[in-house]
């Protein structure tokens, strides 16, 4: 006579749910962590994504160079008679800052659909999130990339190169690319929970173009210091332009980004460790 079988427990499913803030600190901290050790995964996807928009295309990537390079031969000649600034002071002025603007746009705009972008992806698999937005900051590094022959030639076209004071240079992008790094990921998770966030960055983004000098002198304009002061896209600007055409680089540029770095990754770091549970529910 077989006995009849014992019952089984009901089976229990435990929903993910927020722990301590303590936690999601150190789980935000080993998100890090972990997308710095996956280097090859968001390098391929950035390299991918360039090569999927120039795909069929004969120049490929180099297409950059060739836009950049019209504009700046188009905009410098009219905009130097414009502004009655001789071309040699205007066009590498110019030229430095439109470069520059096109990381920080690609970057900040970029950064806001990194998670939208990554959607199929997050919502099938456990990568951490961060390796999105060190994709959007690759490919915003390479486009740069395509883009520095233009302020080469522009350096050796007008005489300045050999003036060119590299490390500098070299430190202050650095310390560009840091800022614009916590912009892009705070943007992400912003965006990834109001879509209308997009064009609210777009939008300020066009404003700032027009009262940062990127394509207007500070020193041939009035009344322009006090708002200077307090727009992070001049200090950006200051730190790298400054070197690259062979002129001193303003301290309290170097100090406003230190102190803006640390504040934002500090804020950024907080906030993503707050949401990170629910990002993929946004999506």
């Amino acid at each position: 006579m077989t006995r009849p079988p014992k019952p089984t427990r009901p089976t229990r499913h435990y929903a993910a749910a927020r722990g301590s803030y303590g936690r999601e600190l150190s789980a935000a901290y080993h998100d890090f962590a972990e997308s710095f050790r996956r280097t090859r995964l968001w390098s391929a996807l950035a390299v991918n994504d360039i090569a999927g928009r120039y795909r069929g295309s004969v120049l490929g990537p180099f297409w950059i160079t060739i836009t950049t390079a019209a504009f700046v031969i188009g905009i410098g000649i009219v905009y130097a008679e414009l502004m009655n600034v001789p071309p040699q002071k205007y066009v590498p002025w110019m030229a430095t800052g439109i470069v520059m603007w096109n990381v920080v746009v690609q970057m900040v705009t970029d950064g806001s659909t990194a998670y939208l972008d990554g959607a199929p992806i997050i919502q099938q698999t456990s990568i951490p999130l961060p390796v999105f937005n060190w994709r959007v900051v690759l490919r915003a590094l390479l486009n740069f990339a395509h883009q520095l022959p233009v302020i080469l030639g522009v350096a050796v076209y007008f005489g300045y190169v050999f003036t060119i004071n590299l490390p500098m240079a070299l430190f202050g992008f650095v310390l560009m690319v840091i800022n614009l790094s916590w912009m892009g990921i705070a943007a992400a998770i912003v965006s990834a929970r109001f879509r209308d966030m997009q064009q609210v960055i777009a939008t300020v983004l066009q404003l700032v173009f027009f009262l940062s000098p990127v394509i207007w002198i500070p020193s041939e304009m009035s009344n322009t210091t006090e708002l200077l002061k307090i727009n992070p896209v001049y200090h950006m600007l200051d730190v790298t332009r400054s070197p690259l055409m062979g002129l001193p680089t303003s301290a309290d540029s170097i100090v406003y980004l230190l102190i803006m770095a640390a504040v934002g990754w500090i804020f950024t770091f907080a906030l993503f460790a707050s949401v990170r549970r629910r990002i993929v529910h946004y999506l």
